[in-house]
């Protein structure tokens, strides 16, 4: 039966998504720094009896393809920011700010920042690349801050016309509260009144962590846009027996919902299609023993404009619950949310209009009989609206229903690496002065061993380099060396020469970019410091040889000379030459590599490895890989995704099945060695001409006749250079169906 299923497997389809109603192409606005946040004052009764009132800074730019408006109050199209402050103790993240005022941006400064160079537009429009910073005095500034209630967070939106701003504080009564004209705004004495407010207590809970966080709204920006424009931080809050110190803790800025700081919850969001934004879950199950279990939930609502008035979660049948709770942030006991249970079911709803709005986080938990599985939390819409009555977002449930789950088994068989380095911590624990590697030809690779070359004295032309500087130089012959040839070289002052295009100098040395540049021979790459005279780099050449000598070079900051030299030949043989490396706290390279970005081999021990002969790759293969592009849910597709066909590979191979291999089956006899087969029976779909990567499609039927089915997944690569069969395997991919 379950093999019948998998046969059935075929291609789906998905149609394009429109984007919501009011969408602007190319709009997109990103916070840049979150920063600075700040204690304006307190009031209320004695400590810790008060509120304290507090703002943050936020510079954000223009990553887009447009200019943001920024119209000020009272014209209504401009970025509006929303604040927020989180506590996570007790193993529960709950919103401790009020639902605060948001900042009505009114002028854009415009200029160059993270986005790059600012194009010069600025004022009531924020240029492409542009940036602007709003500091927390500015976003403390209460004419222009206003109520979260009026913005609508989906489309961005504000009516200006009977706003906050229009009716005046105190309001100034009909007909002035309502003509669209900015009225006046008295806050008196009052230093915390509409700044983001905090109670006194809620910052004196021993062993909490502290969290502030931004929300960037603008008019038009698509969904697929706003993954910046939520950023978050950690922050600390002390009182000093009259007033209050925060400052940054050592938790740092990150994009996305402040719910993401809740160490061990699981994170999931989702909104109502293209016609509403998302509310975000956060869920943590404890084990409490006895069969019981503890469920936590942190609902942020992000940009939902209709609001959440339930949040409803399934429930296995015969479940126990118990203790269920709720919090809001408002304070008042009266409306705080109804539960119930059913059957199939847990509900906490909303009592009167105390719905879930947009800038805020409430909280329910229980505990239970039935262990975590899969499912949903199903939150419904609290105000009518376009789009569907509820949003659904996958949670931790006690549903009783297997996990959708993945995992890799083994590794790519038929690697091979082209690179070989040393890296040496300090320059004091370099141990191999006095000594020569030779790396020679041998079919298109290096082979590499040590050698008993003689040191040639340093002569030829003086290169004139100082710190941090290259010299080109056109070779005598053309040099080979595995993957291509060279008539030139560009010749670098901290201890490097390297082939192809010209790029900037890396003074200290650096191993991503050694295994991700050009072709690189690196005798001793460190932070030398060439003078003009004696202590540099010679260059001495003929047509048959060529000698870089690095002659009595001191690091940056010292005297003591370092001397080696790299010898090149026309057969492509390179030698590299050690006399004397200077002790220092600064790290070294010795090697060679092809670049290219593959997969890196790991620093060697040069001194013992060199006494025999390594033989390189010509062309380095890191493997093919095999993942899926999301988890195996049924109902379904998900795609297999091969990655790492080497260049030029005539077909491969996808196969599954749902019967493993256990212990995997070695095929070295078959001519295929270090290769394992991790599923057998395979249904197999064959790919052609791949290109480096490829796609093959898996429709996951809507059957619970299949939860639980694992399903083994091993790609194929036909090239004739890598085994001697000609063909090797990736790594397997095993999937476990359920929702």
């Amino acid at each position: 039966m379950k093999r019948v299923l998998l046969l059935s497997l075929g291609l789906s389809v998905a149609s394009a998504l429109s984007a919501q109603s009011n969408t602007v192409p190319g709009l997109d606005g990103r916070l840049e720094i979150l920063d600075n946040i700040t204690y304006w004052g307190r009031r209320g009764g004695a400590f810790p009896g008060g509120e304290v009132g507090l703002s943050m800074r936020n510079t954000m730019c223009n990553p887009g393809l447009v200019s943001i408006p920024w119209f000020a109050q009272m014209q209504e199209n401009h970025p509006k920011f929303g604040f927020m402050i989180t506590r996570l103790s007790n193993g529960r993240m709950e919103q401790i700010s009020d639902r605060s005022y948001c900042k009505h941006a009114f002028v854009s400064a415009s200029t160059s920042g993270a986005c790059g160079p600012c194009n010069g537009i600025g004022g009531n429009m924020m240029g492409v690349t542009c940036s602007d910073t709003y500091s927390a005095g500015n976003n403390a500034s209460r004419g222009n801050l206003g109520p979260a209630d009026e913005i609508d967070p989906w489309l961005g939106t504000w009516n200006h016309t009977g706003s906050y701003f229009d009716q005046g504080d105190p309001n100034v009564g009909f007909p002035g509260n309502v003509d669209g004209q900015q009225s006046n705004i008295n806050v008196g004495n009052d230093d915390v009144k509409n700044r983001v407010t905090v109670k006194e207590s809620d910052l004196q809970i021993a062993g909490a962590s502290y969290y502030y966080g931004i929300h960037l709204i603008h008019e038009g920006e698509a969904v697929a846009n706003r993954w910046d424009n939520l950023k978050s931080r950690g922050m600390t809050a002390s009182w000093t027996g009259g007033s209050w110190n925060v400052s940054n803790s050592g938790v740092g800025e990150v994009f996305g919902s402040i719910l993401q700081h809740w160490t061990g919850a699981t994170v999931n969001n989702a909104g109502n299609g293209n016609d509403d934004g998302r509310f975000f879950v956060a869920s943590k199950v404890t084990p409490l023993g006895g069969g019981m279990y503890h469920y936590e939930y942190a609902i942020h609502n992000a940009d939902n404009s209709r609001g959440g008035a339930s949040f409803r979660v399934p429930l296995a049948p015969g479940a126990v619950v118990a203790n269920a709770g709720f919090r809001d942030i408002d304070q008042n006991p009266l409306n705080d949310w109804a539960f119930t249970q059913t059957s199939s079911e847990i509900t906490f709803a909303a009592v009167g209009t105390n719905a879930l709005n947009w800038n805020s986080i409430y909280n329910c938990w229980f505990d239970c009989s039935i262990a975590p599985g899969a499912g949903s939390m199903t939150i419904d819409e609290a105000r009518t609206g376009p789009g569907a009555l509820s949003v659904v977002i996958p949670s931790e449930v006690p549903s009783g229903l297997s996990f959708a789950a993945k995992s890799s088994v083994g590794t790519s068989c038929g690697t091979c690496t082209g690179t070989v380095y040393e890296r040496f911590a300090t320059t004091n624990t370099f141990d191999l002065a006095g000594r020569s590697m030779t790396m020679s030809l041998n079919q298109g690779a290096y082979d590499v061993v040590g050698n008993n070359v003689a040191f040639v004295s340093a002569a030829g032309t003086n290169l004139g380099l100082l710190l941090n500087s290259q010299s080109t130089v056109t070779l005598p012959f053309t040099l080979p060396y595995p993957g291509g040839s060279t008539t030139q070289l560009r010749i670098a002052s901290s201890g490097y020469a390297y082939a192809g295009p010209l790029f900037p100098v890396q003074l200290a040395a650096n191993q991503s970019l050694f295994l991700n540049g050009s072709p690189r021979w690196a005798p001793c790459w460190t932070l030398l410091s060439p003078v003009a005279g004696a202590n540099n780099v010679f260059y001495d050449a003929t047509p048959a040889r060529v000698i870089i000598t690095w002659s009595g070079i001191p690091m940056i900051g010292a005297s003591v000379p370092s001397t080696f030299q790299m010898q090149a030949f026309p057969d492509g043989t390179v030698n590299y030459v050690w006399q004397t490396i200077a002790p220092s706290s600064f790290a070294a390279l010795v090697g060679w590599s092809s670049g290219g970005g593959y997969s890196d081999p790991g620093s060697s021990n040069l001194s013992s490895s060199l006494s025999s002969t390594q033989s390189l790759c010509s062309a380095p293969f890191d493997g093919i890989s095999l993942d899926t592009d999301a988890m195996p849910v049924l109902g379904t597709t998900v795609q297999w995704q091969i990655a790492g066909f080497p260049a030029a590979t005539s077909w491969g191979a996808m196969m599954r099945s749902v019967h493993r291999a256990s212990p995997a089956i070695d095929l070295t006899a078959l001519g295929m060695p270090g290769c394992f087969a991790h599923l057998t029976d395979p249904v197999t779909t064959l790919v052609v001409s791949p290109g480096t990567t490829a796609q093959v499609p898996e429709v996951l039927p809507n059957n619970t006749a299949l939860l639980g089915v694992t399903v083994v997944g091993q790609a194929a690569s036909y090239n004739p250079s890598l085994s001697p069969l000609g063909l090797v395997l990736s790594n397997a991919t095993v999937l476990e169906l359920g929702f």
